[in-house]
């Protein structure tokens, strides 16, 4: 079994992912609004657009696993971790710095709104509901509990689990990158 992970050791790392990526959004809160919605390119997000982005995702992602906590798959072995065979595909492309997708419409952030600074208080509120989230999996098996992602794509929970937690930090580093170059251009 490839990439087998103990589910303890699996959640920690998601708890210390998301912490993590909790820590920095304190390093955007006191930016100017300026600062914050500068794009380094006209097609390129701003700060504001990566966290709204983020939060469209997780817009997306917490109905799915709200019903698959509703009617959970009990442990049953083995307590652990194994991505799926979707959740492998998906995690190689989308993780792997060597490919870059545009966003599906509906997590893309929309371009015709301006954002303000709220979107960190939005992104910091689904952090919370995410971490309710390690604590309500105790129980359950994250491996055999299905979620259905797209038309004929299911993830198991795991795999929606590290999507979440590591799609975030890929886009806050997209958004460190941002802030370095408006620090360059002197915004």
């Amino acid at each position: 079994m490839a990439n087998v992970m103990e589910k303890g050791l699996f959640l920690e790392d998601l708890r210390a992912k998301i912490q993590a990526n909790g820590e920095v959004v304190a390093l955007f809160q006191p930016l100017s609004l300026a600062q914050l919605q500068w794009q380094p390119e006209p097609k390129e997000w701003n700060i504001l657009q990566c966290f709204d982005h983020l939060n469209l995702t997780h817009d997306y992602y917490t109905p799915k696993i709200e019903a698959a906590l509703a009617a959970p798959q009990p442990v049953l072995l083995r307590d652990v971790y194994q991505p799926s065979f979707w959740g492998r595909i998906y995690m190689y492309f989308s993780f792997n710095p060597k490919y870059s997708f545009p966003a599906a419409a509906e997590i893309a952030p929309d371009t015709a709104v301006t954002l303000d600074a709220t979107t960190f208080n939005h992104y910091l509120a689904r952090q919370e509901t995410f971490l309710d989230f390690l604590e309500r999996v105790a129980d359950i098996d994250l491996t055999h509990t299905r979620i259905p992602i797209a038309r004929g794509v299911n993830f198991n929970l795991g795999d929606c689990l590290k999507v979440l937690a590591y799609h975030d930090a890929l886009h806050i580093s997209q958004a460190q990158r941002v802030l370095a170059s408006a620090r360059e251009h002197n915004v």
